[in-house]
């Protein structure tokens, strides 16, 4: 039985393995000095020890800073927590954040002022608050997801930028469009990393997210990974 067990995991490992080869050596023009250009500053949240946490850095990922943790602050009035950060918005003009999280049992408004440590709780029983995260539509084009691949429609002009090499499957790979820098130059997009569903199934298995962040240069085509952040919004200085 034990062997069985060995042999089963080792076909696991291998199946995604080699799902994540054929994948690799069907993408290109992965360049980490995309990064260099970018300019601005962006907020986001990503999960640390499983909360979702507010972070800022420079678009470069220069810089990160922690912003905002709610860990441990989100009582849900039933002894339990619940610590996420579910929406936020970062306000230039007032040099604020909002931010929607639990505080005794309801979903909350908070603000917290650049330089201050302690939100201040505006509102109770809120789910949603205006937000400003990067969008895949600008006045200048479009950026969508045909099976697998990246598309940009321009000027009534549609040109694929990101060809998906694998077995397609909506949930399990190819790539998906996050949202454009705010101009418009660069998209950032998340990839599954495999080339077969199966193996993007059993890298969840042993991972707690499965695939990368990536930001491209459209007009080089050529991208870097980027911050796996679940939201992010990018403020022109």
């Amino acid at each position: 039985m034990k062997k069985k067990i060995i042999i089963g995991l080792l076909l696991v490992s291998v199946i995604s393995v080699v799902s994540f080869k054929l994948f690799q050596n069907s993408t290109s023009n992965i360049n980490p000095e995309v990064l260099t250009d970018l300019e601005g500053t962006i907020y986001f949240t990503e999960r640390v020890d499983g909360v979702l946490t507010l972070f800022k850095s420079d678009a470069n990922l220069q810089n990160k800073t922690l912003v905002y943790s709610h860990n441990g602050k989100g009582n849900d009035g039933l002894g339990d927590y619940n610590d996420n950060i579910i929406e936020f918005y970062y306000n230039q003009a007032e040099e604020t954040v909002y931010f929607i999280a639990m505080d005794n049992g309801s979903w909350s408004l908070f603000s917290l002022r650049d330089g201050e440590e302690t939100p201040t709780v505006m509102q109770k029983e809120v789910m949603e608050i205006e937000t400003d995260y990067i969008q895949n539509k600008t006045e200048n084009g479009t950026a969508s997801s045909k099976k697998g691949s990246l598309y940009l429609l321009s000027e009534g002009n549609e040109k694929i930028i990101k060809k998906f090499h694998g077995l397609y499957d909506e949930k399990f790979t190819g790539y998906r469009p996050t949202g454009f820098s705010p101009d418009g130059q660069y998209l950032v997009y998340h990839s599954m990393e495999h080339a077969t569903p199966l193996g993007t199934i059993l890298k969840g298995m042993v991972e707690d997210s499965v695939g990368n962040t990536y930001v491209m240069d459209l007009s080089t085509l050529e991208s870097a990974e980027y911050v796996d952040a679940h939201n992010i919004q990018w403020v022109e200085e």
